[in-house]
């Protein structure tokens, strides 16, 4: 597999530099320079290559292509570095990338040492900005196929709006838990107000189709929602141009729960949003918070 690092991105990123402003042939690069900044030559052409970056003309000129182009109309490093992942991944399809819709920790643990220094470079290795979301959920999209990309989106901005409602309400950003891990079986960690700071998991739940809209819970996040003694649900209704939210309890969940019987075990339950209408405020007028004892 093609090797891919800080260095090597870099040293690329000079090669689509030197071949815009110079009469550059690519048999004669090899030739006349041992390094490109601190990397082998033939490594950095061959990364530059297989990325379709540049490539030989007719007359063995260093054309920069298209995608090439592309990275060089981008302004600093990080944008670059980005950039260039996304090309890395879309070409050579490494194995990491399945673990893309676990969230960022599991993609950054099985990369290697090299590719995750280039996700810190990158800054993508921490934060939850804009572009920083929007880039691990390109990630996870490309994992699972176009077919998700709709609901990933709907799912996003259901939890971008508690982290916005959950700051307003106790004075503190909460942590968006799932753009790390979906592991965990809640999206947001908050806590109770703000003269408590107890630590309150909340899983989000968004549709756009109003309360004739459901929403799908996992065994996983249920048994995460039983075991804590602090947890709610945010069930986002965004058909509107004004969100309307519900906050249940695990008890206000509980009926809608399935119990596994004999030897089988369920997975996931379909629920319709329209069985907690009565609990639906805009973000104007919440509804009250859940009160912990």
């Amino acid at each position: 597999m093609t090797g891919f690092s800080p260095g090597l991105a870099l040293a690329c990123f000079e090669l689509l530099e030197m071949a815009q402003r110079h009469d550059l042939r690519l048999a004669s690069v090899a030739v006349e320079f041992s390094k490109i900044g601190v990397m082998p030559v033939m490594s950095v052409l061959d990364l530059a290559q297989t990325l379709n970056w540049v490539l030989a003309g007719e007359d063995g000129r260093a054309v920069v292509t298209v995608e090439g182009h592309r990275i060089l109309s981008l302004s600093g490093y990080q944008a670059r570095v980005r950039r260039a992942l996304l090309d890395y991944i879309e070409v050579i399809r490494p194995p990491w990338i399945q673990n893309a819709p676990f969230g960022r920790n599991r993609v950054i643990t099985f990369a290697g040492s090299d590719i995750a220094q280039v996700f810190v470079e990158a800054g993508l290795a921490y934060g939850t900005d804009k572009d920083v979301v929007d880039f691990w959920d390109e990630l996870a999209v490309r994992a699972r196929g176009q077919k998700a990309v709709r609901l990933n989106a709907i799912g996003r901005q259901g939890e971008r709006l508690t982290i916005e409602s959950e700051t307003a309400r106790t004075g503190r950003a909460p942590k968006w838990v799932s753009v790390d891990s979906s592991a965990d079986g809640y999206d947001v960690l908050s806590v109770v107000g703000p003269t408590d700071g107890r630590l309150l998991s909340i899983e989000v739940k968004s549709t756009t189709m109003g309360l004739t809209g459901s929403f799908h819970l996992t065994a996983n996040e249920w048994e995460r929602a039983i075991g804590s003694d602090l947890h709610a649900f945010h069930l986002w209704d965004m058909s509107s141009t004004e969100p309307a939210l519900a906050i249940l309890s695990k008890e206000d969940v509980d009926p809608h729960v399935p119990t596994d019987r004999g030897a089988g075990q369920w997975e996931s339950v379909e629920s319709p949003f329209g069985a907690f209408s009565v609990r639906f405020g805009t973000r104007a007028s919440l509804p009250s918070p859940l009160t912990f004892t």
